[in-house]
């Protein structure tokens, strides 16, 4: 049995780790180890810094999630061979030695949202680090209690055991037991896509997804403006929620997560907000500690801007990690290559959405979708043709009815003579036909499938009202023919909740 337990406990704890594989990369994305006396100095000023220290070295394996679950599986083994050696298990006796080590690998698929907002260096180390030094310190306890006394007291061991673990643990916290959900994954999953800039994976794990959050409709947003095809906004669906977080059995999570901590910098950057991306991101780092992610965040923005000096401080910081010191080279050579920097497919998909107000900065209130729906919608010089459509879809999404009267209107007058997006015809038709709207749809070529389906919506919109149904149930009943169209996100999506 003492051979048995441990290696079926291993299989599959590491089998767990691995289905959580995007998980366990966020983890390192969200921590940072850089090699040097001056990280460990200011790492050993917090509690237990030496536990901390380590478990920051420990969770850049992450990077490669198998490397990762396999040394934190092989701290658990070892964990386990301690416990059974002081313990002196004997038969079925040897499952009670894997039972703290199983709870460590709920609470780390536990964290969730914490992740973002924890303060607590190598978190995910650390309660493994924790337990191996108390059942190391309890097998030389034990051992030299038996050395003086000659007997074998088992009990001596267990509160030995208890004992230590109680002393060496006082700054652990257990934030809220509940594993990651599908959306939780399917964020990490979907920032990590935009971080290597693999579009159609992101529009893959969005439409995977069946209650999408508000941070993954960014997301998807993101993806269609890159890849030309924001006209799909509302085809592709553009109804998202704020994640509601399970209550777990201590009680209802305390946490209120907001796209400013989750993803801000990331958010702001590829929408081409600089300065903004550049703000959240040296905010975050300062709340909550310098994380990788917010590291290539400083330095592109700082590419983009062309501070140099500011781009190579944190490009020698990342260089001195283990594992990014690739990316962080490759990134270099921009700095004294104008004509890399030009040809890089993070230039070419940011440079025509910076508008002539890039200097400016001003108060989000900590909401980046709001900040972006308002400034877009007002927006009143596009430069590009990209920006442009992003001017006009935002507004849309905002439902800024005037905002996309005036962007129409300016739309078909410099682009006289050629055919108008669907999407653009159907928000027109609704939105340009009201009294309130300063433009007008005479001698606008619109095509006649869209009107008459229209039309159709329109007739079957006012046979439900009829029925005394709630609005769910129409939104519902009319979903599978018009859920594609901008008149079903229009009437029927009202739970925009902005976090």
């Amino acid at each position: 049995m003492k051979r048995i337990v441990p290696l079926a406990f291993a299989v599959i704890a590491y089998a767990i780790l691995l289905l959580n594989d995007d998980y366990l990369y966020a983890l390192q994305d969200n921590s940072v180890f850089i090699n040097g006396r001056t990280f460990m100095r200011e790492t050993m000023m917090y509690p237990n810094g030496l536990w901390a220290w380590m478990g920051c070295w420990l969770t850049q394996f992450f990077y490669h999630p198998w490397l990762g679950a396999l040394i934190m599986v092989a701290l658990w083994v070892l964990t386990y061979g301690f416990l059974i050696w002081a313990t002196e298990a004997r038969s079925w006796w040897c499952i009670f030695a894997v039972l703290p080590q199983t709870f460590l690998l709920y609470t780390l698929l536990c964290l969730g949202y914490w992740m973002f907002y924890c303060k607590s260096p190598g978190i995910a180390f650390v309660p493994t680090l924790v337990l191996l030094t108390a059942s190391a310190l309890t097998c030389i306890v034990v051992r030299l209690i038996k050395f003086f006394v000659h007997r074998s007291f088992r009990k001596i061991s267990y509160m030995v055991l208890i004992l230590l673990y109680i002393t060496l643990c006082p700054s652990l916290t257990t934030y809220s037991l509940r594993l990651p959900d599908a959306r939780l994954r399917n964020e990490l999953r979907m920032y990590r896509a935009i971080d290597d800039c693999r579009w159609e994976d992101v529009l893959k794990d969005f439409r995977s997804t069946n209650r999408p959050t508000n941070l993954m409709v960014l997301y998807k947003n993101i993806a269609l403006m890159h890849t030309g095809r924001l006209q799909e906004m509302f085809k592709q669906g553009n109804c998202g929620y704020q994640p509601t977080l399970p209550t777990s059995v201590f009680g209802e999570d305390t946490l209120r997560v907001h796209i400013s901590q989750l993803a801000g910098p990331m958010v702001y950057y590829q929408y081409g907000q600089l300065n903004y991306a550049y703000r959240w991101a040296i905010e975050n780092s300062v709340e909550y500690g310098l994380t990788v992610r917010n590291m290539k965040t400083l330095i592109r923005c700082a590419i983009m801007n062309q501070e140099l000096d500011v781009a190579y401080k944190y490009i020698t910081l990342l260089k001195s990690t283990q594992f990014h010191r690739k990316w962080a080279v490759e990134h270099e050579r921009m700095l004294t290559s104008s004509t890399l920097l030009l040809q890089s497919t993070e230039f070419q998909n940011i440079a025509p959405l910076v508008a002539d107000d890039q200097n400016e900065l001003g108060a989000d209130d900590g909401l980046p979708e709001k900040w972006l729906l308002e400034h877009f919608s007002d927006l009143a010089n596009a430069a590009s043709p990209k920006l442009e459509e992003v001017v006009i879809t935002t507004s849309l999404w905002a439902e800024d009815e005037y905002a996309f009267a005036i962007h129409f209107y300016n739309y078909v007058t410099r682009h006289q003579g050629e055919a108008i997006p669907p999407l653009y015809q159907e928000a027109a038709i609704l939105l340009c036909t009201k009294e309130s709207s300063p433009v007008t749809l005479d001698h606008f070529p619109f095509d006649t499938m869209v009107s008459d389906r229209y039309n159709s919506f329109v007739r079957d919109y006012n046979t439900l009202s009829q029925q005394n149904l709630t609005t769910e149930e129409m939104a519902a009943r009319l979903r599978p023919q018009y859920g594609d169209t901008y008149w079903w996100y229009y009437y029927f999506y009202t739970d925009f909740q902005i976090y």
